[in-house]
């Protein structure tokens, strides 16, 4: 692997139960995630699907090993570097209203990503929020409405188009259709084959639907009890 692209090696996460007693969420976890390239992680519940997607998005270091991107270590980026970063690498997890401020409107959570996190000025921040509201099929009246006005769909889908409005290189989606129904499901999973198809970004869907995996993703990395059990590839048609 050359420089390019996001490199996971014998990562292990320790975290200790109620009665003080340790256990592994991840064991020794190592895979390559390159540029532009879909990859799905399938998993029961407690499998350590969101733990992963925590680590290589900075919330939390690992126990030991570790994650590089584009060759640097991950662990030693302070604050500021991380800021830096989230133009490159978004994450929308299953829980998208604690990322979203619920009385401000729909415009203006959008709009705030991109105020702190890239260049474009008021005129071209209107304008990709236009088009990404197209993209994702919501109606311009919602702009205005208040977040939390939303349904548990709508937000979602809000938080998916935060996270692409910066036109990041690597998304990791977190149960991102879990709990929506197949119309809502199918929205947002043509969204992200039309933005993959547009722009090459490099998705890390988590999920434990195994259609929507294969839907999305080139390879499949299976997980059972913190480990990678088994990797498996889209036949191409």
């Amino acid at each position: 692997l050359g420089m390019d692209g996001i490199v996971i090696s014998k990562v292990s996460k320790q975290y200790f139960d109620v009665k003080g007693n340790p256990f592994l969420a991840l064991n020794q976890v190592s895979f390559e995630w390159r540029q532009g390239e879909n990859l799905a992680v399938i998993g029961e519940s407690g499998s350590g699907k969101s733990t992963l997607a925590r680590l290589i998005i900075g919330l939390e270091k690992p126990t030991s090993g570790n994650i590089q991107i584009n060759g640097e270590d991950i662990a030693r980026w302070k604050f500021h570097r991380w800021r830096q970063e989230r133009r490159r690498i978004q994450a929308v997890f299953q829980d998208a209203s604690g990322t979203m401020d619920p009385a401000y409107s729909v415009y203006h959570n959008v709009e705030e990503a991109l105020r702190n996190l890239s260049e474009l000025n008021a005129k071209e921040r209107r304008t990709r929020i236009d088009e990404l509201m197209t993209l994702t099929h919501m109606s311009p009246k919602l702009l205005q409405v208040p977040v939390r006005q939303l349904s548990g769909g709508e937000q979602r889908r809000l938080s998916l188009l935060r996270a692409l409005s910066l036109h990041p290189s690597y998304l990791i989606l977190d149960e991102v259709t879990s709990g929506l129904d197949l119309i809502s499901a199918d929205a947002v999973l043509s969204v992200l084959e039309k933005y993959h198809t547009q722009y090459g970004c490099a998705y890390l869907l988590i999920t434990h639907d195994k259609q929507n995996a294969y839907r999305i993703a080139d390879r499949i990395l299976e997980m059972q009890k913190g480990e990678i059990t088994k990797i498996g590839h889209r036949k191409q048609c």
